[in-house]
């Protein structure tokens, strides 16, 4: 997912339901539906064929996509909290609707909100097949319903929750299995390539700006743990996570670790404004808009933000994902304090 608005998309999407989210996270349950119906009308079929792209970018680091690597993941329907808006939500101009959202986030029902939210989607059913050596797979004894089917390359060290963004490669279909149509051959699905850092991985150079106006490079925290937040003012849950953040910088004041926010905000004004008002404990520098830090999120693979990691110091990955108490415990663990 690219962010063609990154402002509206990531407002919209937070979290979860962004279609390639891309592929950020899809829980791997297990490797056979685990509630095929026993009844013959029930009982659903989903082929299709995964396709590699005829022409590899010179960016792409995951060398010869092999079939015998690839799996596809369906992925059933899940229900998640409902969001409660004011009675006259319809008739608020923007503006109010934007002050009521804002508002909402600084509430604990916003939290509790946003915990049930993740906890829906990450027990909704999930199951993985392997793929034929053409790229071609077959999926049986699924109920009708609606699925999502996601054809993937995983990295070698991808596992658990978050195959889907652990892969170099991967497709998205939602489709419906009904009585009408129990089969449905999904076709050709093409993939779109990215990157993939993960834990063991070198982590990819990247240069920021100071908002003093001089150049921070990754190569001056070599020696320490760093602990990277790519953020953005317009992102809710980048905003909920600086809490976070503030409590692990203050806790290990006193290690051998350097937290730093990198900003894609559309220009240097917004998180300059931002942080003002809102002065920041730790480290907070300006990677540049979106669209013109490739050379740093393309490398690292981030399809979304928050993007929270952990780089040791030796500039080896050592986690990612990382988000709420995870990040305390990951530092905890790498300075061997727990």
């Amino acid at each position: 997912m690219r962010f063609p608005k990154a402002q509206l998309l990531i407002a919209a999407t937070s979290f979860a339901v962004a279609l390639f989210l891309s592929l950020v996270g899809h829980v791997i349950a297990e490797d056979k539906p685990a509630a095929a119906s026993a009844q013959a009308d029930q009982v659903a079929t989903i082929t299709g064929r995964i396709v590699v792209p005829s022409e590899i970018p010179n960016w792409f680091r995951g060398g010869r996509l092999s079939f015998d690597k690839a799996v596809v993941v369906i992925e059933g329907m899940y229900r998640g909290p409902r969001l409660d808006r004011p009675d006259n939500y319809g008739e608020m101009s923007k503006d109010e609707r934007q002050a009521w959202i804002e508002a909402f986030r600084k509430t604990e029902a916003y939290q509790q909100y946003e915990k049930e939210k993740r906890e829906a989607y990450e027990n909704r059913p999930v199951w993985k097949f392997p793929v034929a050596a053409d790229g071609s797979f077959e999926v049986k004894g699924l109920e009708l319903g609606r699925y999502n089917v996601i054809p993937l390359f995983p990295h070698a060290a991808a596992s658990g929750k978050e195959l889907a963004g652990q892969s170099w490669g991967s497709a998205f279909k939602q489709i419906v299995l009904s009585e009408e149509r129990p089969s449905i051959d999904v076709g050709k699905m093409e993939l779109r390539l990215k990157n993939v850092v993960m834990p063991g991985d070198m982590a990819p150079a990247w240069n920021a700006k100071g908002y003093d106006g001089n150049e921070i490079k990754s190569s001056e925290f070599h020696g320490k743990y760093v602990i990277l937040d790519f953020w953005a003012t317009w992102c809710g849950p980048c905003l909920a996570e600086i809490p976070n953040l503030t409590k692990v910088d203050e806790e290990f004041r006193d290690d051998p670790l350097e937290v730093i926010g990198l900003s894609v905000d559309d220009t240097i004004d917004l998180p300059a404004t931002f942080l003002e008002k809102r002065p920041s404990t730790y480290r907070q520098v300006y990677l540049g808009r979106w669209h013109d830090t490739e050379a740093t999120t393309r490398e690292f693979g981030i399809q979304s933000v928050p993007s929270i990691w952990l780089i040791g110091p030796d500039g080896r990955v050592v986690a990612r994902d990382l988000a709420g108490g995870e990040i305390g415990e990951a530092v905890r663990m790498a300075l061997g304090k727990k």
